[in-house]
């Protein structure tokens, strides 16, 4: 089967979105498909045009863009959009994406919009993007589900929303996969408190240093733990700027109890989730938690979530079940959920377990999407 994947970023570009596609699309090569990848060149500065990346093609084409990525407009077309069995985009709010799936359809090929952030800008911090982005994008998620074959959701929030609010009919569930590694990997925790020189028990949040994040209420929380557990530790790994969040804790006397790592490789990440107690992802806005991969990544290794409910993370995180749920911005419910779980070994290993049975590596979602491909 010829295969063209579609968005305005490609690797080397990293993302929740972009690692998603290029793992999707280096398991279809290995399966023995013809797999392609068109993208801009944005972001890809020093690449060639035109390579082959683990089995796939790879197409840099030129495109503009005025400002915000999702609005790259593509200035060329390659000439195998009419010659694929299918033409798979991702994201509706890409406008790349949606410009190059247009051209395919014109041309009589079959076409597939992976949907993702359903009204998601209507939570936007900025006012003007809030006001002008939702618009955007509930048009051009109408526009999708009018003119492309198939319908394909990262989330079951999206697959709501289209369906309650758009009035979509047939959305596929293809949630986003982990690798072979993480699920295969042998145990790291040691090593990475041995590397780091940890020994009290902790929880972990892994992500973007972010204000909408919500790690100044994590931090609060820890500060209630403290008064309960002298030892209990809060490790932070994740890019983003660490200044507000030391003075913080420097302010709430539990300096020495928050730990810093800064951004983290694969291995050691594996090792930080491995050693600790908990993944908390204390976040406060719809915008930033439509998919979080990080709950599965945390599952993969077989660790509970505490997480708010916000975005899509409710219906993935379900309350002493895989997890255990807090309202955002309440850090007394994050401290007592952290409390539960450090004191309760036995049902932060069941949590954990349970989380694990949610898990699919991309492989599996691989033969998901080309089975529907195929309807």
């Amino acid at each position: 089967m010829k295969i063209i994947h579609i968005h305005h970023h490609y690797w080397p570009v990293v993302g929740g979105l972009e690692n998603a596609v290029k793992a999707i699309a280096e398991e279809q090569a290995k399966l023995g498909h013809e797999v392609h990848v068109i993208t801009s060149t944005y972001g890809a500065q020093g690449r060639p045009r035109e390579e082959v990346i683990s089995g796939v093609h790879v197409h840099r084409v030129k495109a503009v863009r005025p400002g915000y990525p999702d609005l790259t407009l593509p200035l060329e077309y390659p000439n195998i959009l009419k010659s694929a069995d299918i033409v798979h985009g991702h994201s509706q709010n890409s406008l790349f994406t949606v410009k190059m799936l247009e051209h395919a359809k014109r041309h009589g090929v079959k076409t597939a919009i992976h949907f993702m952030a359903i009204d998601a800008l209507n939570d936007h911090p900025n006012p003007i993007v809030k006001a002008l982005g939702s618009k955007y994008s509930s048009h051009m998620t109408k526009k999708a589900l009018k003119e492309f074959d198939l319908h394909l959701v990262r989330s079951m929030r999206d697959r709501e929303l289209l369906i309650q609010r758009y009035g979509a009919n047939e959305v596929h569930y293809v949630p986003d996969g982990v690798s072979d590694k993480l699920l295969n990997t042998e145990y790291l925790g040691n090593a990475f408190r041995e590397s780091r020189n940890i020994q009290s028990d902790y929880v972990i949040y892994i992500g973007r240093l972010h204000p909408l994040k919500g790690i100044d209420y994590l931090i609060k929380a820890m500060k209630i733990v403290s008064n309960e557990n002298k030892d209990a530790q809060l490790i932070i790994a994740g890019p983003g700027n660490q200044r507000p969040y030391i003075e913080l804790a420097e302010k709430l006397g539990i300096r020495d109890r928050v730990v810093f790592l800064g951004y983290i490789s694969e291995e050691e990440k594996i090792g930080a989730i491995d050693a600790s107690t908990a993944l908390v992802l204390p976040s406060i806005s719809n915008y930033v938690e439509v998919y979080p991969m990080v709950i599965s990544e945390a599952w993969a290794r077989q660790k509970p979530v505490i997480a708010t409910t916000v975005g899509g993370i409710p219906y993935r995180v379900r309350h002493m079940e895989n997890g255990i749920l807090v309202p955002p911005k309440d850090p007394k419910a994050l401290a007592n959920a952290i409390i539960t779980l450090l004191n309760d070994r036995e049902l932060a290993r069941k949590l954990g377990a349970r989380g694990r049975e949610e898990v699919k590596t991309w492989s599996e979602i691989t033969q998901e999407v080309l089975k529907l491909y195929a309807r």
